[in-house]
């Protein structure tokens, strides 16, 4: 058998190509990002609002982004004591929240989001240090086990009548914030399980605002002098979407940069639904909670000062 140029060639060509697509296969970075679809899963109209997953069933419609997931969020009302004065030998002074929060995520890549959450406050008179009219974050924020989120949150008391100034200064007290969570084992799971919903999470994270504010409103910091904070998170999810929850806070220059809300714990639990047009109850207290050994800015702020949340869950 006689071999021509012409055959070499065509057989180096094909070698190339091969050895080529081993290389970039090889080389590839994978996203877990969603594939553009050429079509939707779901062509048959979805007639019970109980198996509706998205504004995709409720109106049947294959435009707008409707179906995909790129946008949530949910409605809430959210109320509890306000502390307003809480000094020992004084009377107490507080007054109940009463508030509509309308909470929007707008994923963009990825895990990649921006959350914002408005509030719309019935009794304005429940405003407290701890209090916002609305929060706003960007960042990863992915709910899977053994991944690491990163990003900038901001949970201060934004106020809407703050001018552009103070916004501006409220930015930088916002913290930036690395976080890395992951589940029990399914060994230890195993031992706790009471069905397939069952499960213990636990996060681990550390924040860095390089501005921060004392009590008495003077303007701390920098962008190499910041506050610091640590801290680990967990989350039993019991059975049926119930739960509870709680993280543990350090402060490294406590001190000097610890202010009187800043807690040292916080907790909540509830029956909560991820799913959209689902109901949930919650509870949450993330502010000022102390250990018994450490000073005590607010003597009387306890259980009712958390807040209690109905919400309804919906996605685009």
């Amino acid at each position: 058998m006689v071999i021509n140029k012409k055959t070499y060639s065509s057989i180096y060509t094909l070698l190339f190509l091969i050895i080529g697509m081993q290389i970039n296969t090889q080389a590839q970075i994978i996203i877990e990002e969603e594939g553009k679809r050429l079509y939707y899963d779901r062509t048959k109209r979805v007639e019970k609002f109980s198996d509706m997953k998205d504004f995709r069933d409720v109106f049947h419609k294959d435009k707008f982004l409707l179906g995909k997931k790129r946008i949530s969020g949910n409605f809430s009302y959210n109320t509890g004591r306000v502390l307003l004065d809480d000094v020992d030998g004084s009377p107490l002074k507080y007054e109940i929240r009463n508030a509509l929060g309308i909470y929007t995520r707008i994923r963009f890549l990825e895990e990649f989001s921006i959350n914002t959450t408005f509030y719309i406050d019935f009794n304005p008179k429940a405003s407290a240090r701890w209090i916002s009219n609305y929060t706003y974050a960007i960042g990863r924020y992915n709910w899977r086990p053994n991944k690491l989120n990163f990003g900038y949150e901001n949970y201060l008391n934004n106020r809407y009548s703050d001018n552009w100034e103070v916004m501006k200064q409220r930015f930088m007290e916002g913290y930036y914030f690395i976080s890395y969570n992951h589940n029990l084992s399914e060994d230890r799971i195993s031992k706790i399980k009471l069905d397939e919903t069952t499960n213990f999470k636990i996060t681990y994270f550390a924040r860095y605002a390089i501005k921060y504010r004392d009590k008495f409103e003077v303007m701390h910091g920098g962008f190499t002098s910041g506050k610091a904070t640590l801290g680990v998170g967990f989350r039993y999810t019991i059975v049926k979407r119930l739960y509870i929850e709680s993280a543990f806070y350090y402060y490294p220059e406590a001190k000097l940069k610890k202010q009187p809300w800043d807690p040292d714990y916080t907790y909540g639990f509830g029956y909560f639904d991820w799913r959209s047009f689902r109901f949930s109850i919650t509870y949450g207290n993330w502010a000022i909670n102390r250990f018994p050994w450490n000073e005590k800015s607010y003597p009387h702020y306890g259980f009712l000062d958390g807040s209690f949340r109905i919400l309804a869950n919906w996605t685009w």
